[in-house]
């Protein structure tokens, strides 16, 4: 035996791990499926009209942006995204404002009858809109509100309170009270302590349910339909036009499909760093 072998170190052998490559490979599947249809409906968006209503599935063609000219230029939906935008942002900024110190208020709060308010508050969120739809209108008739972004604003708010409010009552209970205590012990009041130490903390919970509150403000379509006719009419009802008849545009109805889902999944694409960060919190425990 050499001088080598007889002080050789053998390192030794790494562990085997695993591979789960069947996750991969059912998750790549599962992406794949719910992608196609939005990938289609992109394709036929761009297809002219004869490509767009063949009977066979046209995969290779030259792209065109009739369809695209027509709504925006002869049918001008840019308006009715303009509501849709202005409609979706102001009812989530006020709906988030509200809402944030409405769950600062359960949260912090011991008083009587707490928890039935929070449950109260939730089961607002679970009537379904079709119940409500004719006293709202009757409503809306009597204050002339029909046909207004601002009614749409209003009603918009009202719904999506209950989800702010259930969002982050559960986030304000996650940050521990002493810190406000400890600023208010240097002498900020309760307002000054949660705008510098709490609300910093609430950011990214923040974020995450202005960005499913947009979401929902964004695809509303129940109440957009009956209480709006054409100077407040968003997105979704304006689309509907192009989907019912005996006729349809399918080439058009892509388009417009396009214009509506667009925004939405650049914004989420852009915001997902802070909705995931926001998700995630809570980590922070008394």
């Amino acid at each position: 035996m050499s001088f080598q072998d007889l002080y050789k170190i053998e390192s030794p052998a790494a562990p085997h791990k695993p591979k789960n490559w069947w996750v991969y490979v059912i998750i790549l599947l599962v992406c794949f499926v719910n992608f196609m249809p939005y990938l289609w409906i992109v394709m036929t968006g761009l297809m002219d009209r004869e490509a767009a209503t063949a009977s066979t599935p046209t995969w290779f063609f030259k792209p065109t942006f009739e369809a695209f000219h027509f709504l925006i230029v002869e049918k001008g939906i840019m308006y009715n995204f303009m509501n849709s935008t202005i409609v979706a942002v102001a009812s989530t900024f006020f709906s988030v404002v509200i809402g944030m110190f409405c769950a600062y208020a359960l949260a912090r709060y011991d008083f009587t009858g707490r928890d039935d308010v929070s449950f109260w508050v939730l089961t607002n969120r679970m009537m379904p809109p079709v119940a409500i739809l004719l006293p709202i209108f009757i409503t809306f008739q009597t204050l002339k509100l029909l046909d207004t972004r601002l009614g749409l604003i209003i009603l918009y708010t009202a719904m999506q309170l209950p989800f702010v409010v259930w969002m982050l009552t559960g986030y304000f209970r996650d940050i521990p009270k002493r810190y406000e205590e400890s600023a208010m012990v240097d002498g900020d009041t309760w307002f000054q302590a949660f705008r510098k130490v709490t609300l910093p903390l609430m950011m990214p919970s923040i974020t995450a349910t202005s960005i499913f509150v947009m979401i929902l403000s964004w695809n509303e379509f129940a109440f957009a339909t009956f209480l709006t006719s054409i100077e407040a009419k968003t997105m979704p009802p304006s689309i509907m036009a192009y989907s019912i008849g005996a006729s349809i545009q399918w080439n058009i109805l892509g388009a417009a499909v396009i214009l509506i889902t667009a925004p939405l999944v650049l914004f989420v694409l852009i915001m997902q760093r802070q909705l995931i960060s926001g998700l995630s919190q809570g980590v922070v425990k008394e």
